[in-house]
């Protein structure tokens, strides 16, 4: 994909409400990055982009690869 074509792509913008619990949790990530907790902070910031976005569940299982 070349960069002018991206820059059509209609990603709305997420409001300061939804950015702050994935903001907190790459925060979290970031300050302890060996922690045992990073695979499940790292699934909750997939599942508030998959809100954020709206994905269904057919959706989210071809982004995780999870189709048959």
């Amino acid at each position: 994909m070349q960069t002018p074509y991206i820059g059509q792509l209609p990603i709305p913008p997420a409001t300061d409400a939804q950015q702050a619990p994935i903001i907190e949790r790459v925060q979290k990530i970031l300050a302890a990055p060996d922690s045992p907790d990073v695979p499940q902070l790292e699934a909750e910031i997939d599942r508030l982009v998959y809100e954020l976005y709206g994905l269904s569940e057919k959706e989210i299982a071809v982004v995780e690869g999870r189709t048959t």
